[in-house]
C-alpha cells in the first residue's frame, strides 16, 4: 500500500464519519452518531479496557510505522 493509498483510506473514513455524524443531528430517529453507538461500549470498565488496548494496537501498527 503506497502512502497516497493509505491517504485515500483515511479520507474515504473521515467524509463517512462526517456524512454519519451529520445524517444523525439532522435525521434523530434514523440514523444514531457515534456517540450513542458507542455509549454501551463505555459503560463498563471491562469493555472500556479491550477498547482502549484495541485503539492502543490500531496506533502501533497504522501511525508509528
Amino acid at each position: 500500500m503506497t502512502r497516497a493509498d493509505a491517504l485515500a483510506v483515511w479520507a474515504a473514513l473521515a467524509l463517512v464519519v462526517v456524512l454519519t455524524e451529520t445524517l444523525a443531528h439532522t435525521r434523530r430517529h434514523r440514523v444514531r452518531g457515534f456517540g450513542a453507538l458507542a455509549a454501551p461500549l463505555l459503560a463498563r470498565a471491562p469493555s472500556r479496557a479491550v477498547l482502549l488496548l484495541g485503539w492502543m494496537w490500531l496506533g502501533w501498527h497504522l501511525f508509528a510505522r
